[in-house]
C-alpha cells in the first residue's frame, strides 16, 4: 500500500544584496527534482534590469515577489536570502494566505517598523567586519569589491567558484536598506517561519542573527556549518535542509 502523495510545493527564492536570481542557480534544479515548482526572483536594480538605483525601493522588491506569487496557484515556500528576508516578511503580510512557510537563509528577520540600516546602527558591533563595513558608495548604490566579497560571503566555497560569483556581484541600490516593514499579527503573524543560520557566517556574524530572532521570533531554529552562502558551500546539504524543514513546518492552507 502506498502512501499519501507528498505535497507539490511553489518555491520563491528571494537572493540577497549585490546578487541576483543567479545566487540561486546551484539550489534550483535540486528542488525542481524533489518535485517542486521552482522560482528564483530577480529583484529590480540587481542588474537584469535598467531600474535607476535611486528609484528602488523595499516597496519595488515587495512588489517583484507578490507580483510571482500572484502568478501562481497552490501554496507558496518563500526562501530569503540575507537582505531578501526583508521581502520575504513584507510580501508575507501581503498574501498571507499563500504563503505555507517562510525560511530565511542566514537572513534579515525584522520586527515592525524596522529597516535594515537602522538593525545595523543598533546592533553592529566594532568586531563586526562584514560586507557592511567594506562598502562604497556612488550614484544611489552601495558596491563591495571582489576580494571582500570572497572574504566575507564565499570563504567555505571552491576558490575558483568563489571568485566567479564575486565577480557576478553587482551594486546594490540603498532605498531597499532603508526600507522600514509594516507588519501586523493577523498577517505576518500566521504565517509559519524558520530559520536556518550560517555558523560560520563573516557577512551577517552569527549575534547577528541570534539577535534577530531574538527580535522577531520564528518558529523553529536549524544550523549548517557554512559561510554565508551555502548555495555555493554546500548546495546539497541546504537543499536537503530546506526540504525537511518544510516537510516539518510547513501549513496546510485551503486554496480555492
Amino acid at each position: 500500500m502506498s502512501g499519501a502523495a507528498k505535497p507539490r510545493y511553489t518555491f520563491i527564492l528571494v537572493h540577497g544584496a549585490w546578487q541576483g536570481a543567479w545566487a540561486w542557480d546551484t539550489i534550483v534544479p535540486r528542488l525542481q527534482a524533489a518535485g517542486h515548482v521552482v522560482i528564483a526572483a530577480d529583484l529590480p536594480g540587481d542588474g537584469h534590469d535598467d531600474t535607476p538605483p535611486d528609484q528602488v525601493t523595499l516597496d519595488s522588491y515587495v512588489e517583484t515577489v507578490t507580483g510571482l506569487v500572484d502568478g501562481t496557484t497552490g501554496p507558496v515556500i518563500l526562501i530569503g536570502h540575507s537582505m531578501g528576508g526583508v521581502t520575504v516578511s513584507q510580501v508575507c503580510e501581503l498574501r498571507p494566505a499563500r504563503i505555507a512557510l517562510a525560511i530565511y537563509l542566514c537572513a534579515f528577520m525584522l520586527p515592525d517598523g524596522m529597516a535594515v540600516l537602522e538593525f545595523y546602527d543598533r546592533h553592529l558591533e566594532p568586531w563586526m567586519r562584514g560586507a557592511h563595513a567594506r562598502l562604497t558608495y556612488a550614484n544611489g548604490a552601495s558596491t563591495i569589491d571582489p576580494v571582500s566579497a570572497v572574504e566575507v560571503f564565499y570563504h567555505m566555497a571552491d576558490p575558483a567558484l568563489a571568485a566567479a560569483a564575486a565577480a557576478r556581484l553587482t551594486p546594490q541600490p540603498e532605498g531597499p536598506r532603508h526600507g522600514k516593514l509594516r507588519l501586523t499579527p493577523a498577517n505576518y503573524g500566521v504565517i509559519p517561519r524558520a530559520y536556518v543560520e550560517a555558523l560560520q557566517d563573516r557577512s551577517v556574524h552569527l549575534p547577528l542573527q541570534r539577535k534577530m530572532q531574538e527580535l522577531a521570533g520564528c518558529a523553529a531554529v536549524y544550523g549548517l556549518e557554512t559561510d554565508h552562502a551555502p548555495q555555493l558551500s554546500m548546495p546539497d546539504r541546504l537543499t536537503e535542509k530546506l526540504l525537511a524543514v518544510t516537510a516539518r513546518h510547513a501549513r496546510a492552507l485551503s486554496l480555492a
